[in-house]
């Protein structure tokens, strides 16, 4: 009845676009998010045309008294604040809502956000329980609708692109959840994670209903098509993993994609020749068939084409889509390179000469409709790549374009509310900066950041170094030196000497369990920190790393991609703060490396060698290597016992140039 009300009646006007998805409360009750786009000639653009469909304020009782009493029992927020702490709405002492909101004579349109709604100071007040409330408390409502529905129903106007991404994330948010722990009848000493650890989801009466009569739970008009867009031969192709491979090349014809037969209409059907569309209007006439892989006349039904997004990292790919985008009626992919009756070498250079690619234009277009719909975070990420990939002329023109979309997520938030502009800049800054770091780049190739903000990075840096420095020791380490026995102060003398003497060498300790190699590890620790040397200590697993003091997991603290089957190199940056900081190490203790593949510490080697710039074994550095070949080996999903051994550490070539030091017999004297 709502859609026939908006898309039928058409109450507000014509409606260009709708979107709606149904949610459940905590309680189980369903409710709709509703998001309706109005055609160019029925838009709200200015606060007159607000105030004829939302109000927020009392109507007068006399003469609507249906209204009034409506507007009481649903539309009426709180009371919170001073008046009830207790309200489900507050949020470290305040309302999340910000009620109530100021009084204000006349609607006043905002830039970047819902607008401020007439809410007079006429007099009109309600009681709700024991306060009398004002109109600042009434949520925003359309009388016509409220009166029809008799249910609580908010309506918002938001007519600046700005705020429509968030509106979008609001709608998508994804149902209420709840928090919650089972008590068990043990004492509270005794806690089983493992066991108490619950995974579930629960599904309330009305939603189970909605779900077995299969009602809509969200619906998007109109429809908005995906189109393809591959290279020559590196189309998508997907299957079920069972299936017999030749079989299915002898049935199907995987070389016809949307986009393929978006080219053989070009060439073969009149209509398609006579209409010469842009791809992303190609949906509009005709349907693509999944099954037979053919486009066919369009019956009826409006959609809209939309060819899917191409990170400009991906070059040829990303200038193909920056050509069908520009070009109407293309009838092959070297139709596409042909510019002026001469074809081209590459879609890059067909891009160039058709005047994409002039200055930044197409950097500019890419930020410009990437600002549009992607969150800020997703952005600054964007921005990063395509300073490293794209090679803008004036990075710093692009900054200054796009800053404050850049910045808007932390100008929005209540907890940096109190910071300036200027504070706001260089944490967004300092963001990019950690992207381009990721990506072997520095902030300070692209002059985007001023001298005051470069100072504040490098003490960042000097910040990370001292922290590591700074470890506490515990007064109970100091003394564990004087508590080693003999075969511990053998290795603990020969790990220090090699340190005092800055020869680099590579150790392997190798004892099976009580030996006391966790006892020496923390007393060269202790030893090293207690001089504010920085000794790292990771571990090839969570749980050897928490009897480690400082320690990391050697995957987190070295960026060890943990599937190096498509990248054996570690994602560090060679300017970074963590590269500073292995520089500056004396000493790299690895836990448990038995239970590393022999591919996670050669990637390691390869980056301590980079960052040293020395091709000694692990660049020269005093490494410790700890394991129990006894024990856990590696983990590989569905492998045999000789593809374990294989891609275990003895079977590297580093295995050679490792000192082996063995602990045998109980570690105490």
């Amino acid at each position: 009845m709502l859609k026939y009300e908006l898309l039928d009646k058409k109450i507000f006007g014509e409606v260009a676009a709708c979107i709606y998805v149904i949610e459940f409360q905590k309680r189980g009750f369903p409710h709709a998010h509703l998001l309706l786009i109005l055609k160019p000639l029925f838009k709200l653009l200015n606060p007159q045309s607000y105030d004829r469909i939302v109000s927020a304020e009392l109507p007068n009782p006399h003469q609507y008294p249906h209204l009034y009493s409506l507007v009481l029992k649903h539309m009426i927020h709180g009371p919170c604040g001073v008046m009830d702490q207790t309200s489900p709405c507050m949020r470290n002492g305040s309302c999340k809502n910000h009620y109530p909101k100021n009084f204000c004579e006349q609607t006043v349109h905002a830039e970047d956000s819902y607008p401020c709604y007439r809410r007079r100071d006429d007099g009109k007040k309600i009681k709700v329980r024991r306060y009398q409330l004002d109109n600042r408390w009434v949520i925003p409502y359309c009388p016509y609708l409220l009166a029809l529905f008799d249910c609580h129903m908010n309506v918002e106007v938001c007519s600046t692109l700005k705020l429509v991404k968030y509106l979008y994330k609001y709608i998508f948010k994804g149902h209420d959840l709840v928090s919650f722990k089972i008590e068990t009848g043990g004492s509270s000493d005794d806690v089983n994670e493992i066991k108490e650890f619950q995974q579930g989801r629960w599904i309330s009466t009305p939603e189970a209903f909605w779900r077995i009569y299969e009602f809509r739970l969200n619906e998007m008009t109109p429809t908005v098509y995906s189109l393809q867009v591959h290279l020559p031969g590196q189309q998508l192709i997907s299957f079920n993993k069972n299936s017999n491979l030749l079989e299915l090349m002898r049935k199907i014809d995987f070389s016809k994609t949307m986009l393929t037969e978006f080219f053989e209409m070009n060439k073969a059907n009149s209509k398609a020749e006579n209409l010469k569309c842009f791809y992303r209007e190609f949906p509009e006439h005709f349907v693509w068939s999944t099954k037979f892989k053919i486009w066919t006349d369009r019956k009826c039904k409006k959609v809209i084409g939309k060819l899917v997004t191409v990170s400009p990292k991906e070059e040829e790919r990303y200038y193909l889509r920056l050509l069908l985008n520009h070009v109407r009626a293309p009838t092959s992919f070297d139709d596409l390179l042909i510019v002026n009756g001469q074809k081209m070498n590459c879609f890059r250079e067909a891009a160039l000469n058709l005047g994409l690619l002039q200055s930044d234009t197409y950097i500019e277009d890419t930020l410009e409709e990437a600002a549009i719909f992607q969150m800020p975070s997703s952005l600054r990420l964007l921005f990063a790549t395509v300073l490293v990939h794209c090679s803008p002329t004036d990075p710093k023109l692009l900054w200054d374009k796009f800053e404050q979309q850049l910045c808007s997520d932390y100008q929005r938030s209540q907890e940096l509310s109190h910071y300036s502009s200027a504070e706001i800049r260089s944490k967004v800054l300092k963001d990019i900066s950690r992207l381009l770091e990721q990506m072997g780049k520095n902030i300070d190739d692209y002059h985007l950041v001023p001298d005051s903000f470069r100072s504040a990075y490098h003490e960042q840096l000097t910040k990370e170094i001292d922290s590591e420095r700074n470890i506490e020791v515990l007064p109970e380490d100091l003394f564990l030196p004087f508590k080693l026995n003999a075969q511990q102060q053998h290795v603990y003398d020969l790990i220090l000497h090699a340190i005092s003497s800055s020869v680099g060498q590579s150790f392997f300790i190798d004892g099976p369990d009580g030996t006391g190699k966790t006892f020496l590890y923390r007393s060269l620790l202790a030893t090293l920190r207690s001089q504010r040397h920085v000794a790292i200590a990771v571990a090839t697993s969570g749980v050897a790393v928490s009897v480690l003091p400082g320690g990391r997991t050697a995957h987190s603290r070295f960026k060890i991609p943990l599937d190096l089957s498509t990248n054996k190199t570690c994602q560090l940056s060679k300017q970074g703060s963590v590269a500073r900081l292995l520089f500056e190490s004396k000493l790299i203790l690895w836990d448990e490396a038995s239970m590393a593949k022999k591919e996670t510490i050669e990637a390691f080697d390869h980056l301590l060698k980079d960052i040293i710039e020395s091709e000694l074994p692990f660049g020269g550095k005093v490494i410790v290597f700890r394991g129990d070949f006894r024990q856990t080996l590696l983990v590989i999903e569905r492998a045999s016992k000789q593809t374990l051994i294989e891609a275990s550490l003895p079977n590297s070539p580093l295995w050679n140039k490792f000192h082996m030091l063995k602990l045998s017999g109980p570690f105490w004297t």
